[in-house]
């Protein structure tokens, strides 16, 4: 948060430094309900964050950001969330984008580094990660440590036990312990579907 800081307040003072201040942004604050900090900084709509930042929301917050290859990432409230690193090079047809979510609750639409060879997006949790296919889904604890619902695209859940693929939406996965496998893919009922996008 505080190099994001440093780079904007550079590319106000020093107009060439653009493309590099520019090259350090991963992403920034699109919409804020509640309270949220990066870094024990406040964070606004339009605050930049970058590769290495962690954040938390307050209670019944939400939190929207937005990555500038067009991902976005919406948190719950009580949600602690880290940009683990993010790269994205178009010219090169490059990037890479990982997450890491500690406690809380996510909604990820990915955007175009997902869309590149070798699934480089993925978000990890204490008991799971999830490899990404360009795609919509959603994560937090609903009923187990990690709940996971596929609402378009393709994923993959790993645990230390096992992994499950999910490719067909509205199918859910559950990983009831760190050595667990994740559940085998199911369809959710409706009403799990609406208390997990309620979260």
């Amino acid at each position: 948060m505080r190099l994001a800081r440093i780079f904007m307040l550079a590319l106000t003072l020093c107009p060439g430094l653009a493309p590099a201040a520019a090259a350090e942004q991963a992403a920034s604050v699109t919409r804020l309900s509640g309270s949220a900090q990066a870094g024990g900084q406040a964070l606004r709509p339009g605050s930049a964050l970058a590769s290495g930042d962690r954040l938390t929301t307050g209670p019944a917050s939400r939190l929207e950001l937005r990555f500038t290859d067009g991902t976005t990432v919406v948190l719950g409230e009580s949600s602690d969330f880290t940009i683990a690193e993010f790269v994205h090079a178009p010219a090169a047809n490059a990037g890479t984008a990982h997450f890491r979510v500690e406690t809380g609750v996510f909604l990820v639409t990915t955007g175009a580094v997902a869309k590149l060879p070798g699934r480089p997006l993925s978000v990890a949790t204490p008991v799971a990660s999830i490899g990404v296919r360009g795609t919509r889904f959603w994560g937090g604890s609903l009923d187990h440590p990690l709940d996971v619902l596929l609402l378009d695209g393709a994923i993959t859940v790993h645990s230390r036990g096992g992994s499950v693929e999910l490719d067909h939406p509205l199918d859910g996965t559950d990983v009831t312990a760190a050595n667990a496998a994740p559940t085998p893919a199911g369809r959710w009922k409706q009403e799990r579907v609406e208390k997990a996008l309620r979260s």
